[in-house]
């Protein structure tokens, strides 16, 4: 995912692209920005080779989309799902998340950025990021989440303990630069990952343990799905 040894005028514009949509975000890095930042004095270098900005921009999250599939895929043929626990897929899928959300390559760090920046600051393309990227996600997390609370679980609960296991991540993620602040003898991330997916691991499963104890006993209501059912008047 890396500058190759010898990059071309190409490879230099696509990770120029990289740093400065990381930095500045899709809206303020302009074309003659990234030309300048890739060293060509050729402002129209990126739609000779790209086409566009939007259509760089997208070259750059179809990466993303490659890596996280392969990674997926590699992961899948060393640990066959069929094989596995319910738990032991949960904590195969938290550490897929962690080892890239948390990755010490600068440039995985920011594609990281950009994709948080996308999530909280949309640009046109963000459908193509649910629909590749985070929904292919969301629908293997709530898959192994329905396996621990059972299949008759309600999908309100199968959507709030996906929220609550992925935010768990999230959280680290969007708020490091505070958190580091906060906190300034953590020893970071990329060299706590396994501490903190065994913390995960541990509050995840005790909370959908908790979660599927209490639908089993009928102490969770059913959810008024009706909009304003729950408005005052």
């Amino acid at each position: 995912m890396g500058m190759p040894d010898n990059p071309t005028t190409k490879d230099k514009i696509f990770f120029a692209a990289v740093r400065l949509f990381s930095r500045d975000g899709y809206d303020q890095a302009t074309v003659r920005d990234i030309c300048r930042e890739a060293g060509t004095a050729n402002a129209t270098a990126v739609n000779y080779y790209f086409g566009s900005k939007a259509k760089l921009y997208k070259a750059i999250l179809d990466m993303v989309f490659a890596e996280n599939l392969r990674r997926r895929t590699e992961q899948e043929k060393a640990q066959p799902s069929n094989g596995l626990s319910p738990k032991a897929k949960l904590r195969r899928f938290l550490t897929i998340m962690v080892e890239v959300g948390f990755s010490d390559h600068p440039v995985a760090k920011d594609i990281t950025t950009i994709v948080l920046r996308e999530m909280m600051s949309p640009s046109q393309h963000l459908d193509d990021l649910v629909e590749q990227f985070t929904r292919p996600d969301n629908e293997e997390l709530s898959g192994i989440i329905r396996e621990i609370l059972g299949e008759d679980a309600p999908d309100f609960l199968i959507r709030d303990s996906l929220a609550s296991v992925g935010g768990q991540i999230f959280y680290y993620l969007a708020f490091w630069p505070v958190f580091s602040r906060v906190y300034p003898e953590h020893p970071g991330i990329s060299k706590y990952q396994e501490p903190l997916i065994d913390h995960i691991m541990r509050f995840s499963m005790a909370g959908l343990t908790a979660t599927r104890d209490a639908l089993e006993k009928g102490e969770i209501p059913p959810l008024l799905t009706a909009r304003g059912n729950n408005d005052t008047a």
